[in-house]
């Protein structure tokens, strides 16, 4: 049989074979699962503080959703204080459990914005420079009500490179392809994980520390609908099936508020691309601008200005499945030359011209995500709608136009167009979503705890496998990035917990 080689770093391993099986064993004093952002912060900063850490993760590439993400949320750092931002910890804190009704945990949320400033500079101190502190919403740059803090070359996959260049320097082991399937116990604590590598071979290790992040269970549609919620397309990266939840129920972990979705609203259906980055994002970008938007019959359902707001949007989705995004040429011809109204994250700016419109609508007709005609009628009859119904839609929205109100919603002027001149354009969209929002109940140290809020000693649960973060939707407008921030700092807490920093504190 040929054996995985592993390079161990300053974790132990001996190496059992047999004649059917090998199995790895391996002995650190902390295993995190999940190499997304927030396991690899976590995974450096353990290795870094002298604990002997393995990192598994069950791609083949690291990085996970952090790969996509454009900026994390933060405040009081000291790119916030160049830039001038005065928003104060207490009034973030309140402004986020506000937004959230006051069904997240409120210590929880406490501690993580009182972290997040310090893990900015953490990051900065490991060469990882933050471009900017922004914001998508231009009132929010007015007011200087900045907490986005944008990674080099608005990408996330700076600080996983960052984050596992550290852990290899200082000797960490990271296993790709090697996903977690049990969770070990002894004596009533965490003593390790089983997993098992593409060769089908047994990893064991043995460690008293174990730090879930696997990015939750969005991919586990049996999951999502038992807490809830709806199925929905992933963006970004495959493989969130709720391996780290399933193993903390094993261990008498209980839910927190889950089946919280964070859908962020439709998009064009296509694998392997994520928001409006990749390929297709021109035409993904459409679904952000608040034109016509109507169901599989071609009926208009929501206000289509709250498209930029997604978590508001996808609600009203939610109900349809699909949404289409319908327009003329007139609307096509400003697309081209004065360019998107709304920019689509950092990827696809306001007033950036659609310079591949022609070639990715003639691209998309051939797979169906795309269709044109030259009546309203037509472009109906060939995406499966009721065409008197998209035609009424069409003149509806042409009256509103005309006179600069939105009679049905009260749309917001600007996004008023008239949907009158051939050809007439149709873009298909499904909802998608980022991840599952909330995991398993968490301390605000992110100790993971069972139905009678007793501490499973060792087990640690961040990011999207913890719970209590959530209310009914995610915050985009309160903060953009407090997923990532979340998994990030939760990493950096959970670390600090295990060395005992938070000690003092808890007499």
């Amino acid at each position: 049989m040929n054996f995985r080689p592993i390079v161990a770093g300053l974790a132990s391993v001996i190496v059992m074979t047999s004649a059917l099986a090998a199995e790895q064993v391996l002995n650190a004093d902390v295993v995190v699962v999940g190499a997304g952002a927030g396991g690899t912060v976590a995974a450096a900063g353990a290795q870094e503080a002298g604990l002997k850490t393995v990192l598994l993760e069950k791609n083949a590439v690291v990085g996970g959703n952090g790969n996509y993400m454009e900026g994390s949320y933060a405040v009081g750092s000291s790119v916030q204080k160049k830039a001038g931002v005065t928003l104060t910890e207490e009034d973030s804190f309140n402004e986020i459990m506000n937004y959230h009704h006051w069904k997240s945990n409120a210590p929880l949320i406490r501690r993580f914005v009182s972290e997040t400033a310090k893990t900015i500079d953490w990051i900065e101190a490991h060469g990882i420079k933050f471009e900017e502190v922004t914001s998508m919403w231009p009132e929010k740059r007015e007011a200087k009500n900045l907490t986005w803090h944008i990674y080099p070359g608005k990408h996330g996959s700076s600080l996983i490179a960052g984050m596992v260049k550290t852990f290899k320097e200082k000797g960490g082991t990271l296993l790709t392809e090697t996903p977690a399937k049990e969770l070990l116990m002894k004596d009533g604590r965490v003593a390790g994980v089983v997993a098992y590598n593409k060769e089908g071979d047994k990893v064991t290790v043995h460690a008293k520390n174990v730090i879930l992040a696997t990015g939750g269970y969005l991919e586990d549609d049996k999951m999502v609908e038992k807490y809830g919620a709806v199925p929905a397309l992933p963006n970004g990266s495959l493989g969130h099936t709720g391996d780290g939840i399933k193993m903390a129920m094993s261990a008498g972990a209980v839910p927190d508020n889950m089946g919280l979705i964070i859908y962020n609203g439709a998009f064009m259906p296509v694998p392997g691309e994520a928001l409006c980055e990749g390929p297709n994002g021109q035409l993904r970008a459409l679904f952000r601008q608040g034109f016509l938007n109507v169901n599989h019959v071609g009926d208009r359902f929501f206000n289509e200005e709250k498209t930029r707001e997604w978590p508001f949007s996808s609600n009203a989705i939610q109900r349809e499945g699909e949404v289409f995004v319908v327009f003329d040429a007139d609307t096509a011809e400003e697309l081209k030359t004065s360019g998107y109204l709304v920019q689509c994250g950092l990827y696809i700016r306001s007033g950036a011209p659609a310079d591949k419109f022609d070639q990715l609508i003639a691209a998309n007709e051939k797979n169906g995500n795309a269709f044109v005609g030259n009546s309203i009628e037509e472009v109906a009859k060939k995406a499966g709608m009721d065409p008197a119904r998209l035609a009424h839609s069409a003149r509806m929205m042409t009256e509103y136009a005309k006179k600069g109100h939105d009679d049905q919603f009260g749309k917001d002027p600007k996004f008023l167009r008239k949907v009158d001149k051939a050809p007439f354009y149709i873009v298909r969209g499904k909802l998608h979503a980022l991840a599952s929002g909330n995991g398993v109940k968490v301390t605000e140290f992110m100790e993971v705890v069972d139905k009678d809020d007793r501490i499973i000693p060792g087990l640690y649960a961040i990011g999207h496998d913890a719970g209590g973060v959530y209310g009914d939707s995610y915050d985009l407008k309160v903060g953009e990035g407090t997923a990532s921030s979340f998994a990030i700092n939760g990493g950096r807490i959970a670390v600090k917990n295990i060395l005992g920093e938070y000690d003092a504190e808890k007499k």
